[in-house]
């Protein structure tokens, strides 16, 4: 009978090349100019008025001003009912799924769907909304060509 025989891995020393870390360049450039940059740009315009003097009055203004409350309070309650919504659609999916007896062509199709589902939301779904439906999206330009200006 043949023995295996196991070869230990090359050991590295402990210093890591500056070659290796060349490919990581883009994402760091990508980081920094549309994650670092702007979120920084943000945090520090936050606390400056519009001459540009140090306040804290537009942090106040979140908790005082009725529209700004009122705004946040509508868009937890949206949250709240999408995410309630979803779980309990989630779960009758899934228990449709696991238990529910289905053809093998709609269990297929129904995991694909939830497959799908799942990787496409938040920044590629609001993405599509505004591709397809926003001011300058698809939708809106066939609407402008063959709706409103044949008839309006």
């Amino acid at each position: 009978m043949a023995q295996a025989t196991m070869i230990a891995p090359k050991k590295t020393e402990g210093r890591v090349s500056l070659a290796r870390w060349l490919g990581m360049i883009p994402f760091f450039l990508f980081a920094l100019l549309f994650i670092l940059l702007p979120s920084f740009s943000l945090l520090t315009g936050s606390f400056l008025d519009a001459e540009g003097n140090l306040t804290l009055k537009n942090i106040i203004e979140l908790f005082v001003n009725p529209t700004i409350v009122n705004s946040y309070r509508l868009s937890i309650q949206i949250s709240a009912i999408t995410a309630v919504g979803g779980g309990i659609f989630g779960f009758l999916l899934a228990y449709t799924i696991t238990v529910g007896g289905l053809p093998s062509f709609f269990r297929k199709a129904l995991i694909t769907f939830s497959g799908v589902a799942s990787n496409f939301a938040g920044v590629p779904l609001a993405f599509a909304f505004v591709a397809t439906m926003g001011r300058t999206g698809f939708l809106t330009a066939l609407l402008d060509v063959y709706v409103f200006q044949r008839f309006f």
